[in-house]
């Protein structure tokens, strides 16, 4: 066992002389607590016997109070006779008054509240619950008619809007037929100001600015028509026409493409497209078959023109022969308007 764990007899001894030490204190100041509390107890009782009380049995009898009004020297707590008087006449109005005081209520008021109670305080509170429904059925009735109101007014102003913007839109339509492209360009302007959402009169202006050589300015309202409705095809196809015109090739193509995906018939964006993929050797050579093509189609036209005429003069035709000289022509007459025919009829045949 290690020495330095082993109690130490001296240390020992004094914690134990401590122990009693403080046992001592606190029993002595118990002691002294218990004989405190005794003696307060003692003083309290001589207080009630009245031992300690210095005016204890030389109490004398004091006048009472004085009623209101007393102006006679009587003996304390006894009615004069104007007392008397006024206590009679008092004792009247309080009969009087009876009536209408308030009267304490007892068992028998309170049980008649109780049946009242369970009687109606159920229909009491259905009735203000009803009645609280039907101020908020009100309140939110009231509430979705101003707001169908609103949406209506609202719904209004936009359908006026729209028709605002097709009518200019229209005029502008007008105007771009009739040649007149700056009237039509601010014509679709002003119907793009009504109602921005229609991608048409972008697309239409776009038209106009192509006309005049306006490429970059097409190119926008085309970007603006397809940022609204990106499938609409006449967008593309401008756009495609007017990025061509800048040198955009690939640009051109790619839109062209796209409005051939939304519009496999669209014969011209194809034949836009075959026109771009083209060389220059193969253009030219495209050139010249559009030429012979042209030609032969002007040929045919013009000998349906002819066999159309043979119809309409019934398949004859008049044969017309030179006559032989006169003898004035031989005399050789001056006067050119005695002169004979040189041509005559001769006969009709039918026409080969």
């Amino acid at each position: 066992m290690d020495p330095n764990m082993m109690p130490n007899p001296g240390k020992m001894l004094g914690l134990q002389a401590q122990v009693r030490h403080n046992a001592a204190e606190i029993s002595e100041y118990f002691s002294d607590l218990g004989k405190w509390e005794e003696e307060v107890k003692a003083k309290d009782k001589a207080i009630l016997k009245g031992d300690l009380n210095p005016a204890s049995g030389k109490k004398k009898a004091t006048p009472g109070v004085r009623q209101k009004g007393f102006v006679e020297m009587v003996p304390s707590g006894v009615l004069g006779p104007k007392d008397k008087e006024r206590k009679k006449k008092k004792k009247g109005d309080d009969d009087d008054d009876e009536e209408t005081r308030i009267k304490p209520k007892n068992y028998q008021d309170y049980n008649q509240w109780d049946q009242f109670v369970h009687k109606d305080l159920d229909k009491m509170l259905e009735d203000f619950d009803e009645n609280d429904r039907q101020e908020q059925e009100e309140g939110h009735r009231n509430r979705l008619a101003e707001e169908r109101r609103k949406i209506d007014e609202q719904e209004r102003l936009a359908r006026a809007h729209v028709e605002e913007a097709e009518r200019l839109k229209n005029l502008g339509n007008d105007l771009l037929k009739s040649g007149d492209l700056e009237g039509a360009r601010n014509m679709y302007g002003r119907a793009i100001e009504t109602d921005e959402k229609n991608h048409v009169p972008f697309a239409n202006r776009a038209q106009v600015y192509l006309k005049l050589e306006m490429y970059e300015d097409a190119i926008k309202d085309c970007d603006s028509a397809l940022a609204i409705d990106p499938r609409y095809v006449k967008a593309l196809m401008r756009r495609g026409t007017a990025k061509e015109a800048t040198g955009d090739k690939a640009g051109a193509i790619a839109d062209l493409k796209k409005a051939v995906m939304l519009e496999p018939s669209n014969k011209q964006a194809k034949d836009h497209i075959k026109a771009l993929s083209m060389t220059d050797e193969e253009k030219a050579e495209a050139e010249r078959a559009k030429e012979e093509e042209e030609k032969r189609k002007a040929a045919i036209a013009e000998k349906e023109a002819k066999e159309k005429r043979k119809k309409e003069r019934g398949g004859k035709k008049l044969m017309v022969r030179e006559a032989s000289d006169t003898p004035a022509t031989r005399a050789g007459d001056a006067d050119p308007t005695t002169r004979p025919a040189r041509v005559k009829i001769v006969e009709q045949e039918e026409a080969e």
